[in-house]
C-alpha cells in the first residue's frame, strides 16, 4: 500500500485504512460518536505513515 504525503490524501487513506480494518463506515461513525478518539487515531496514523 502506497500512502500519499498530502493532507487530504492522508485523510482519505486513513478513512480507507480504518474501514478496511473494521467495517465500511467505521471511521465516519467513530468521528461522529467519539471525535476525540477519531482525532487520536488519525494523529497516530499520520505520525506513523508521514515519516
Amino acid at each position: 500500500m502506497v500512502l500519499q504525503k498530502t493532507g487530504i490524501k492522508m485523510y482519505e487513506q486513513f478513512i480507507e485504512f480504518t474501514d478496511q480494518i473494521f467495517w465500511e463506515g467505521y471511521a465516519e461513525q467513530l468521528a461522529k460518536e467519539t471525535p476525540e478518539r477519531f482525532q487520536f487515531e488519525y494523529n497516530d496514523f499520520l505520525s506513523t505513515y508521514q515519516n
